[in-house]
């Protein structure tokens, strides 16, 4: 038994310029980018701030290195794996920065 490929019996012909405008160009996707960028140096800082405020809380590099992977975990686990990773990078540089 063979199938046959049934072609449509009307269809319009898009141009080169047509598409450009269906795709969307290279604005969009700039755009997308960019924001990307704003989203993932906003999480960092926010890791950053954490960071200075456990520091000045009284947490010491010798109490976090105890639960650091419990908080990794607990982190990436409420945020995903990504924005827990751009957070705790923000927290952990920040805080042992200034330890």
């Amino acid at each position: 038994m063979t199938a046959l490929l049934d072609m449509p019996v009307r269809y319009n012909t898009i141009l080169e310029d047509e598409f450009d405008e269906i795709d969307g160009g290279a604005v969009p996707v700039l755009a997308i980018i960019a924001g990307a960028i704003a989203v993932g140096g906003g999480i960092y800082a926010i890791g950053q701030v954490a960071g200075e405020r456990a520091y000045y809380a009284g947490l010491r590099n010798s109490e976090y290195q105890q639960v650091k992977w419990g908080v990794r975990g607990s982190v990436i686990g409420m945020v995903g794996l990504i924005a827990g990773g751009i957070l705790m990078s923000g927290f952990e540089n920040k805080f042992y920065s200034m330890i």
